[in-house]
């Protein structure tokens, strides 16, 4: 292109040269005709920013009929006044710098509106002395906005049109600079992944989009930051209007393929400058709350504590020191004895899980068995239990020790897992049978709620492995799932045995 635009100005500078020397009509109409030829706009002016030559391009971008309109007339007979104006001291520079110019400029009062282009213009010589300019400029009002959809990508999120993390950043920075206190609120909707499960994920786009505009509604300014997260921005004085707005919200429904879906959000809400003075702090606070909101039951706005990031860290220090704990380990099992009432016989172990921290020593299984399942960390920390209890019942066989059967502990979350029973049945098959045929897996009640749990548990039984059930009466209680999962041994909940004397 740029040797095709050089071409171009060296033939209108032969064209000025021409008109300057009084050529021949019929040379002069050769090169006009072979300026009109090029589909870019060209010109050429003289030392008063007349012009001396346009070619077709020009004359029909401008709306100009007739070839010699133009001729001997300057800017202000085709601009407003400013614009012309600055066309002229565009030449003027051009002329006394004695060098090319080239920018691109907004060209919004032509024939067929506004249109982008990019200028050159340069000097025009007659033996080494600026006898006027000439010029070419190029229609770029595609490629102008190819670059602003680009940048509007890079700002917004295509799906609902909000804004996004990106942009969410620039207007904290602003906000922030500004010194203005304001909320920040950051929304999660509730249970989407049900709607992705059951209709797809376009219903679920669907599900955004409709979300998106309900949250426009709220607040001054809405933005996206992925997945079903959305973040809002407004002036602190609004905190009240806004909490009881997206409580309303939240009892609207969605429409999604003639379907009407429950509609909710849980949100967490920050303070500016009091929860924080930066952008990374007020969305991380804004996270904790969320967090507490959703421990609640959903469908809260929950406001942002100090406290509540204290024990963000205490949760981040003992998801560390579980993993630590594997890994360094610090786990062991205990076995607590099972005995016959009525023969006063030991018939078997439950073995339970045991944690000394190297610096706070023994923590009791109340305070990190639940984190534990809500990080999924129990996964490992079941897999590994199992391996110890298979271990330690094999070093007994080898001490000559009688064999009694052990229930270890295993979470729903491990049977959940698609592959657990066959890994549960693979590792049996390694070691004799003597020992795994006193191995039992105890499971509890809130397993039974989970499709795959029940096949797992029905192909761990279809491998012979004895299955317990614990604390039964506490959670799901079933008693026809139960009569169909060939359990080994159920194990009653206290709270439905302790009246029966008086009961």
């Amino acid at each position: 292109m740029e040797g095709y635009i050089l071409s171009a100005l060296f033939l209108l500078c032969a064209c000025v040269a021409l008109l300057l020397m009084r050529r021949a009509q019929r040379n002069l109409r050769r090169y006009q005709t072979l300026l009109d030829s090029i589909p870019d706009l060209a010109w050429v002016k003289d030392e008063q920013s007349r012009f001396v030559i346009v070619n077709q391009a020009f004359r029909d971008i401008w709306g100009i009929k007739d070839p010699h309109w133009l001729i001997g007339k300057d800017d202000f007979s085709l601009s407003p006044p400013e614009l012309a104006a600055s066309y002229q001291a565009d030449d003027q520079r051009v002329m006394q710098d004695a060098k090319m110019l080239r920018f691109e400029r907004n060209f919004a009062h032509v024939q067929d509106g506004a249109r982008w282009m990019e200028l050159i213009k340069v000097p025009v010589y007659r033996q080494d002395v600026i006898i006027g300019t000439a010029g070419i400029a190029r229609d770029i009002s595609e490629r102008k906005a190819a670059e602003e959809r680009l940048a509007w990508l890079a700002n917004h999120d295509p799906l609902t049109q909000l804004g996004n993390r990106t942009f969410l950043a620039q207007q904290l920075a602003q906000c922030i600079d500004a010194a203005t206190p304001f909320c920040l609120w950051l929304i999660d909707q509730d249970h989407f992944k049900r709607i992705n499960d059951a209709l797809g994920h376009r219903a679920g786009d669907q599900a955004l989009s409709q979300v998106a505009q309900q949250l426009q509604h709220i607040g001054t300014q809405i933005f996206r930051l992925g997945g079903d997260e959305f973040v809002l921005l407004d002036d602190e004085r609004h905190a009240i209007r806004v909490n009881d707005t997206l409580m309303q919200a939240k009892q609207l429904p969605i429409l999604i393929e003639g379907l009407h879906f429950e509609q909710g959000f849980t949100a967490g809400q920050v303070h500016f400058p009091q929860d924080g003075t930066s952008a990374e702090q007020l969305l991380k606070h804004a996270d904790i709350a969320l967090y507490e909101g959703k421990k609640l039951g959903r469908g809260h706005v929950r406001l942002f504590a100090a406290n509540m990031a204290s024990q963000a860290v205490r949760q981040l220090e003992l998801e560390r020191d579980l993993r630590q704990a594997l890994l360094q380990g610090q786990f062991r099992l205990v076995y607590q004895p099972q005995v016959a009432l009525a023969t006063q016989q030991l018939i078997g172990f439950e073995a339970l899980l045991r944690w000394r921290h190297p610096e706070r020593g023994e923590i009791r299984p109340i305070d990190f068995i639940a984190f534990a399942e809500q990080t999924g960390i129990i996964c490992a920390i079941g897999e590994w239990a199992l391996a110890q209890a298979i271990a330690e019942l094999q070093s007994w066989a080898e001490q000559g020790l009688p064999l009694l059967p052990i229930s270890v502990n295993v979470s729903a979350l491990q049977l959940e897992l698609p592959h657990f029973a066959e890994q549960v049945i693979e590792r049996l098959a390694q070691v004799p049978a003597a020992i795994s045929r006193n191995i039992a897996l105890e499971l509890t009640e809130s397993t039974l709620m989970n499709e795959q749990a029940l096949e797992t548990i029905h192909a761990l039984r279809g491998a012979d492995i004895a299955l317990f059930m614990d604390d039964f009466g506490t959670g799901y209680s079933n008693l026809s799932i139960i009569s169909q999962l060939d359990l080994s041994k159920i194990k009653f909940d206290r709270s439905l045995i302790q009246h029966v004397p008086n009961n």
